[in-house]
């Protein structure tokens, strides 16, 4: 799991050819009048999900992990926090969806990062994660989802 400000990308450039795309992607592209939904950059390969939500209390969110896919979140507006634990530490309370790609998981939220604008987070699938936690209070965030393909 890796948290920062998107000005200091250079730091990890080279993890990975597809996060070096999603991240390009990012620093090129005006997505102030992108709708809501996916979109393909390269297939199955790489593509994202623009998603807007209000944020929560942990009590209403869930975990999450993923087998095929590593997640890079780009926050366009507001703040969340997203927690995040080890795979291994966490009960998978339904079995893998192999269509879309996804365990969902029960645990205790230990961990947690805040994200504002401007801020990534890449997730590898050992990074069970609970997005959209509120901080103070619940507000509007709107963020993209990179999905990378392993």
């Amino acid at each position: 799991m890796i948290v920062d400000h998107i000005r200091n990308f250079h730091f990890y450039k080279g993890i990975h050819e597809r996060i070096n795309q999603a991240i390009d992607y990012i620093q090129q592209t005006d997505f102030t009048n992108l709708q809501p939904g996916t979109h393909e950059i390269d297939g199955e390969n790489l593509f994202f999900n623009l998603i807007e939500y209000e944020t929560k209390t942990p009590q209403e969110r869930f975990w999450e992990s993923h087998k095929k896919y590593l997640d890079v979140h780009y926050l366009l507006e507001g703040t969340e926090q997203i927690g995040f634990e080890p795979f291994d530490q966490m009960e998978v309370k339904q079995p893998y969806d192999e269509q879309d790609d996804y365990y969902l998981l029960e645990g205790n939220l230990k961990s947690a990062a805040t994200l504002q604008k401007g801020n990534f987070m890449i997730l590898f699938p050992q990074d069970a994660h609970m997005t959209g936690i509120k901080v103070d209070t619940s507000e509007k965030v709107r963020k993209i989802v990179f999905k990378i393909k392993i």
